[in-house]
């Protein structure tokens, strides 16, 4: 079974451990990632550099709004959460309304803040971004294939925030759409997961997801090969690699046998682990020291969301 170190503690530690829940701390490390992964591959093949303080705070916006969704999402199923999750932080009263209320609203205009600080293109970027986040939430969540694509437009437009701090180039397309099918693939498996199944070949559908994306952004890549350096191209494809067999043995363990609702969620966590690789990969392709650390900070949260995973779900 799943632990609860600080669910059988007082205060300070209880407190916190309810506000990790809430926000999924798992899920929520894979998210700066997308707008970092955006903002170096335009910097790239735009050939315009950008600082570490705009990807820092490209990183910071997307993970304050991505906060702002999950206060959001549990404030809206809270009714239901009474009867199907009544242990989650809201309806078992570890954080009051209020406080998941005052946690909305400081992620929503900190996140705003800083992208209107980066500059107006980010800030629109934003603002498309919490729309997604509010039409998921509000709107589309329930609705089958609606709210799969929503959540994964809500992803893609988080690497077109980052590369909106560089400019624009065609080349984030094949990105885009590659993690927006992805996470639209990892949200539709996730509707199902609470039974028990024999998931088919659809569940490597997100392999392919990876493997397209890169194919798709070959041409682009060899144009602009000569502004890519041989350890670039070589870490990112080991990166790359890492990604796919992520995916793949994540897929090959519930592939055309029973599953349990719990075996279905570790596949969905594991599915959300594979984009710390994936985000590195195109990350790592703009050379640089601190792309290189940046690219070890993700792969090292990658075994660290594994163990966090047993404390908190991802799904």
């Amino acid at each position: 079974g799943r632990m609860h170190f600080g669910s059988h503690k007082p205060g300070f530690t209880r407190k916190l451990h309810a506000w990790l829940e809430l926000f999924r701390l798992p899920n929520l490390l894979t998210v700066p990632g997308d707008a970092l992964a955006g903002a170096c591959l335009v910097s790239l093949l735009s050939g315009q550099s950008v600082s570490a303080l705009k990807l820092f705070s490209a990183g910071l916006c997307v993970l304050l709004l991505y906060g702002m969704g999950l206060v959001q999402n549990d404030w809206v199923d809270m009714s239901e959460d009474r009867y199907q999750r009544p242990g989650r932080p809201l309806p078992s009263k570890r954080i009051s309304t209020s406080q998941a209320a005052l946690a909305f609203f400081i992620c929503f205009l900190g996140g705003m803040l800083v992208a209107f600080c980066i500059g107006r293109p980010v800030l629109i970027s934003a603002g498309l971004l919490t729309t997604l986040i509010w039409s998921y939430n509000l709107v589309l969540k329930k609705r089958y294939y609606g709210g799969a694509v929503c959540m994964g437009l809500c992803r893609g437009m988080s690497l077109l925030l980052g590369a909106s701090t560089v400019g624009w180039h065609i080349g984030i397309l094949p990105v885009f759409f590659g993690l927006t099918a992805y996470v639209a693939l990892v949200t539709w498996f996730a509707a199902g997961e609470n039974r028990r199944q024999v998931p088919d070949g659809k569940v490597f559908l997100p392999l392919a997801c990876f493997f397209g994306a890169w194919v798709l952004n070959i041409p682009v890549l060899l144009y602009y090969h000569s502004q890519i350096s041989s350890i670039s191209l070589l870490l990112a494809a080991v990166c790359f690699v890492l990604s796919l067999l992520a995916a793949g043995v994540a897929a090959l363990r519930v592939y055309n046998r029973s599953v349990r609702a719990e075996e279905m969620r570790h596949f969905i966590g594991a599915l959300l682990r594979a984009l710390l690789p994936w985000q590195a990969s195109w990350l790592v392709l703009s050379e640089g020291a601190w792309t290189v650390i940046t690219m070890v900070v993700l792969l090292l949260l990658w075994p660290l969301t594994v163990l966090l995973n047993k404390e908190f779900s991802q799904s």
